[in-house]
């Protein structure tokens, strides 16, 4: 499925952690901001307890600054949009709590393209679930939002089957500086360059074997909602 890029789309990515974008849809976002349209980053948790057991057991903690402070480091000189809704991380819930911080959010910046987490059952991060139950929930009732994009997870074991396929050769040097950015999380293999290049070359071997073969890098998204024609709503 081809995904245009309108510069009258005003694109919104709801995510649970401070670098969930930067993994999901980096090179996405991107080529939509460089379409002309604006672009925002809504982070639901300041991901302080994203902390391992082990690395806790040593004494480490995180401010509550620290991590979104890395992903604003990330987006700078984008012109992409950051901004925190300063949650707990580990124990979201989709209940009417956060679907109303998530609509009131989609509602202020006049969302009409929603990206998110994927929905599904396989294994991932409990905040992952819950945040893209609640989007989805949320976008319900933002009548401008005529577009729902779900990245595909990173985690072993899912079951999604990405459908849309975003070119993003020219951008993966940036998302791998924009991962690297993320240096309290230093040493998760899905933040790495190698593993990085690997999932964007991976995903067109799947879908594009052809354009993977003249070395075209990729991020796939699961689309739950594609409106085909502009809604009058829209802004021109």
């Amino acid at each position: 499925m081809p995904l245009l890029f309108s510069p009258s789309d005003r694109v919104v990515a709801v995510v649970a952690h401070p670098d969930d974008a930067e993994i999901l849809f980096f090179g996405t976002l991107r080529r939509w901001r460089e379409a002309g349209a604006e672009v925002a980053v809504v982070i639901v948790t300041n991901g302080a307890n994203g902390v391992s057991l082990t690395d806790q057991a040593d004494g480490a903690r995180l401010d509550a600054w620290a991590r979104p402070a890395e992903s604003a480091v990330s987006y700078e000189g984008t012109g992409i949009d950051l901004e925190c809704l300063d949650l707990a991380d580990g124990s979201l819930q989709p209940d009417r709590h956060l679907i109303s911080r998530i609509e009131a959010a989609l509602v202020r910046l006049e969302c009409t393209v929603l990206l998110t987490h994927p929905v599904h059952d396989g294994r991932d991060h409990q905040d992952h679930h819950a945040v893209s139950r609640a989007a989805l929930n949320a976008a319900a009732r933002v009548p401008l939002c005529t577009t729902i994009l779900h990245g595909q997870p990173f985690g072993p074991y899912q079951s999604v089957n990405p459908t849309v396929l975003v070119d993003i050769t020219d951008h993966i040097d940036a998302k791998v500086k924009a991962l690297q950015a993320h240096g309290t999380q230093s040493g998760r293999y899905y933040l790495g360059e190698p593993f990085t290049r690997h999932r964007a070359a991976a995903a067109g071997w799947d879908r594009l074997p052809h354009r993977a073969a003249e070395g075209r890098l990729f991020e796939a998204l699961v689309p739950s909602l594609v409106l085909l024609t502009d809604s009058p709503e829209r802004r021109p």
